[in-house]
């Protein structure tokens, strides 16, 4: 029986050697884990631009003479005046009036 129980131990000693193993292949793993994500900043939507915001843009291109160019997106995006633009479209309307071409910064009156 001295080999059965000699056995057994060096059974239980690898099962606490692989437990010990398991727990500090989970604490590097957290560790790693939440490291990642300290350095990650956290994803933000991009915030939409207000009226405000894009009137000034399409002031300041209009301005450096693009006057007639941001009258024909306004056309373009269906309306008359900016305010019957549809919020949802200030991006796309930014975009385009941006390549038409953008004032020097420090022009913005």
């Amino acid at each position: 029986m001295g080999r059965m129980s000699e056995l057994d131990a060096q059974i239980k000693e690898l099962r606490t050697c692989g437990e010990t193993i398991i727990g500090i292949a989970d604490a590097l793993t957290e560790m790693f884990t939440s490291q990642a994500e300290e350095k990650e900043p956290p994803k933000e939507k991009p915030k939409t631009p207000s009226f405000e915001d894009v009137r000034h843009r399409m002031t300041l291109i209009a301005q450096a003479g693009f006057s007639a160019e941001v009258k024909a997106l306004i056309t373009k995006y269906g309306a008359k005046k900016l305010s019957d633009i549809d919020p949802s479209q200030y991006e796309g309307l930014l975009k385009e009036a941006d390549a038409l071409g953008k004032p020097e910064d420090g022009n913005d009156g």
